[in-house]
């Protein structure tokens, strides 16, 4: 039984709440990576021309004699699938837990919030695991390993700059330097880096994320990013095992690109706009057990459609 007193009323003060794991919107970086795009259809097919079978990165440079035959080329058009897939769940609010804490704040409100975290946070690990895989991408290694104890010693300058030689001979042109928050904390402290954008002309430079792109920009560079979002892993009810959504195994650098696919990019995040935008929120109402329910869906896919646009920085961590 609930205890109830008529004469009892919220005192002020206390007219909050406390939540653990508050959660900032600036803290999701996959949709900066992996830039949204939408399918009218759940399967669909993309032509694709790739530079062998497709013939590209040439020079024209063969003489011709007047009259005779020109030399001919064809470009072979191969064919990408995509298979979007949906992810869905609902927060049951009961008529008694709405009316017990309405004086405090908005739970159906706070529960959409939470419900759009999740899906975001959710595709978080999607575009982590796809950008993070060696499988995905060509992989090199750090030249010496990104751990605070090689901080005199870390070459990650050198490492990137290799990196952009390496897409560039790939007929591709990098802009983003991907480095996961728990490897940024190491390598802003190297003296490598710190040289790089302060160095003896501006001892004063801060090293952050604006100066090392500065620092990268006549390499074509024009974002860095540094995802540092977290995630509870445990099952629901035991202890809490909270992880870094993106591993300190790889640092990445590519190509990211917004809007048509033949602008290029290393891929999208593909989502069935039928259904309305990428994240959707729903409510509706559950009269047998008196309670409002949000649902909330998403039916998309994170795909690598160019995966020579990128490549991996193992950290040796």
């Amino acid at each position: 039984m609930i205890y109830q007193n008529a004469t009892a009323e919220p005192r002020q003060e206390l007219a909050d709440f406390i939540q653990e794991g508050v959660t900032d919107f600036t803290q999701f970086k996959g949709l900066q990576l992996a830039p949204e795009m939408p399918l009218s259809l759940v399967t669909g097919h993309v032509p694709k021309i790739k530079v062998g079978s497709g013939d590209l990165l040439r020079a024209a440079n063969r003489r011709r004699a007047p009259g005779t035959n020109f030399n001919r080329w064809q470009m072979s058009i191969d064919a990408h699938s995509i298979t979007l897939l949906q992810v869905a769940e609902e927060e049951s609010i009961p008529d008694e837990q709405q009316m017990l804490y309405e004086d405090y704040f908005d739970i159906e409100a706070l529960g959409a919030t939470e419900a759009t975290n999740r899906l975001k946070r959710g595709h978080e690990l999607e575009v982590a695991a796809a950008l993070q895989s060696a499988t995905n991408f060509t992989s090199q290694n750090a030249a010496v390993a990104y751990a605070i104890g090689n901080k005199a010693t870390i070459q990650f300058v050198n490492d990137v700059l290799t990196a952009i030689r390496a897409i560039k001979a790939r007929g591709e042109a990098p802009n983003t330097i991907m480095i996961p928050g728990t490897i940024y904390d190491v390598i802003r402290q190297s003296a490598d880096v710190i040289a790089f954008i302060a160095g003896a002309i501006n001892p004063s430079a801060i090293v952050d994320e604006d100066n090392l792109q500065k620092a990268f920009a006549r390499n074509g560079i024009t974002q860095v990013v540094v995802p540092d979002g977290y995630v509870n892993q445990s099952d629901t009810g035991n202890a809490d095992v909270i992880n870094p959504i993106w591993s300190n195994d790889y640092v990445w650098v590519g190509s990211v690109k917004n809007g048509a696919l033949r602008g290029g990019g290393w891929g999208r995040t593909f989502y069935w706009d039928k259904e309305g935008p990428l994240f959707q929120l729903y409510s509706y109402r559950d009269e047998p057990k008196a309670s409002n329910i949000v649902r909330s869906r998403k039916t998309s896919l994170v795909d690598a459609t160019n995966t020579r646009c990128g490549q991996v920085i193992s950290t040796g961590v």
